[in-house]
């Protein structure tokens, strides 16, 4: 069983009895431990595994924001909200012994957490999943924007945050300016984000990192997820979870995110608009730049490049519109 910290009564309990936790207020303290630093940079580096949008004010002095705020946060032994990482630098709010020598005994190094753990992790708090194993949260499809570009420079990446802030999409929080997100290498090294919008473009042209994740803001309380992963040397995806935003809203995150690629179509190696999800376990790297894979369930959009269409025989009886240098497919009515 995971082993819980930092859920207080101040901060809503994070599905525990709220009145149960014990107070914020309590745990503050004047100093903080001697490795303070080390402890917080700990808390921000573990996997996220469960992320909220919006923001909330600090509890302790009702001026700042802290982002994600509800997000959940894990090193596959302890699980904490997010937030918690902002009140011990800020509050130096005091934590359990045994969980300050765990994060000592590590090194200060938060281990990998596998998919498996995560889905193991949420169902425990969640609810989600019958002990038959009969549902689990991947199995529920999740709308999806996914579009594959060439590896950016620097220069490309700031450009792209750009177009996607005029678009209405911001990878900073609009009022603490913050980014929300983590890099992470092939050896599965996790780090926050921190910084602006130069950050981000940096770390996307960075051949280091395999995955960037950010979330890409449509007001203070509303965004989406976005994770950047390197396909190979010179390909990268795009995919922006529209499931993240209200049904309502989701045309209006998929016009933005269209208006986005727009600006650019000349040099987007393909892209998928799935509005149900259907389409999200089809091997979209393999088909659309990769060296295969058969469409076999339709999203509503799709976009190929040309010169690929004759190893996709299954789109032979569709008819194509133009986008820059793609061939564009809707969704078959049955």
């Amino acid at each position: 069983m995971i082993k819980r910290v930092g859920f207080h009564r101040e901060l809503g309990g994070h599905n525990a009895p709220w009145a149960s936790c014990p107070s914020l207020r309590d745990a503050v303290r004047g100093t903080g431990e001697r490795d303070e630093d080390q402890i917080v940079a700990y808390l921000e580096s573990s996997t996220e595994i469960y992320s909220t949008m919006g923001a909330e004010r600090d509890v302790i002095t009702g001026d700042a924001w802290i982002p994600g705020a509800g997000s959940l946060v894990t090193d596959g032994t302890w699980l904490w909200p997010v937030e918690l990482a902002h009140y011990v630098r800020n509050h130096h709010v005091a934590l359990p012994g045994g969980f300050v020598e765990h994060i000592r005994a590590g090194g200060y190094v938060s281990p990998a957490v596998s998919p498996g753990q995560v889905r193991g992790i949420l169902g425990e708090q969640m609810g989600w999943g019958t002990p038959d194993g009969a549902a689990s949260p991947r199995s529920v499809p999740r709308p999806f924007f996914t579009w594959y570009l060439p590896a950016p420079t620097g220069t490309s990446s700031r450009a792209l945050l750009a177009r996607l802030e005029a678009a209405g999409l911001s990878a900073a929080h609009p009022l603490t300016g913050a980014l929300i997100g983590f890099q992470e290498t092939a050896e599965s090294r996790r780090t926050p984000l921190v910084g602006g919008p130069d950050v981000l473009a940096a770390s996307l042209a960075d051949g280091r990192y395999r995955d960037v994740e950010i979330h890409c803001w449509m007001g203070p309380d509303q965004c989406l997820a976005a994770q950047v992963r390197r396909i190979g040397p010179t390909v990268q995806r795009f995919t922006f979870q529209i499931a993240d935003v209200p049904e309502a809203d989701r045309g209006q995150a998929v016009a933005a995110l269209v208006r986005t690629l727009d600006q650019d179509a000349a040099h987007c190696l393909g892209f998928v608009i799935d509005r149900s999800g259907a389409s999200e376990g089809q091997d979209w790297d393999g088909i659309l730049t990769g060296s295969g894979g058969r469409l076999a369930v339709w999203p509503d959009i799709v976009g190929i490049q040309r010169d690929r269409l004759p190893s996709h025989p299954e789109l032979a009886a569709a008819k194509p519109t133009e986008y820059g240098g793609l061939a564009v497919f809707h969704r078959r009515e049955r």
